[in-house]
């Protein structure tokens, strides 16, 4: 019972916060500007999280796992593996150009250190990984795609992940493609063509 409402106290931090950060972009929030939205005293705040930091990584976490969640809602193994390829990193964008539009004064914020951007988003590679796996799996089984083994299995979906990363801090971090749906398409197909 204490940990459900530890849990559900530290998620209405995490949920004040990100109007918080929305608002006012990461630099110039300070705890207290996230004490005062969740109506929580600093005491409670410092018992979840050390400093800002912290908490703006749950926010990040909390955005980044539910675009996750509903780009990987877009595969399917009934799908070809360029459709699933196109789908899930086309929802994915869009979802991360939504996100960045709407957090400007965060990512202008973070835009200052390119690197600290991309490390954030950087400690969700497994889930990608494993969602590129599971793609190459299916296109595997459908045929769509030639026999691979396990270690070239795990080799493709490191690198795809990697590729569409890069790919999408072009678009999201540097403001690149702004067209990038279609171009995601056609290397879909052509990474469907050359893995026949």
């Amino acid at each position: 019972m204490k940990r459900m409402e530890n849990d559900q106290v530290r998620e209405e931090i995490v949920l004040a916060s990100d109007a918080v950060f929305e608002r006012y972009g990461f630099l110039r929030v300070s705890m207290q500007d996230i004490s005062n939205e969740c109506k929580k005293g600093r005491s409670t705040l410092y018992h979840y999280f050390k400093n800002k930091e912290e908490v703006f990584d749950a926010v990040c976490e909390r955005l980044f796992l539910n675009c996750l969640a509903e780009s990987k809602g877009t595969i399917s193994k009934r799908r070809s593996f360029s459709a699933n390829i196109e789908s899930f990193n086309v929802n994915k964008l869009k979802d991360l150009r939504h996100i960045v539009s709407k957090y400007k004064l965060v990512i202008d914020d973070l835009r200052l250190d390119p690197s600290g951007f991309i490390l954030k988003f950087r400690k969700f590679a497994e889930e990608e990984v494993a969602v590129f796996k599971q793609i190459i799996q299916w296109g595997i089984e459908n045929k769509d795609i030639g026999e691979l083994s396990e270690e070239d299995i795990d080799f493709l979906s490191e690198t795809l992940n990697a590729a569409f990363k890069s790919f999408e801090q072009e678009v999201i971090v540097f403001g690149k493609f702004p067209q990038s749906d279609s171009k995601v398409a056609w290397l879909a197909q052509m990474l469907q063509k050359g893995l026949k």
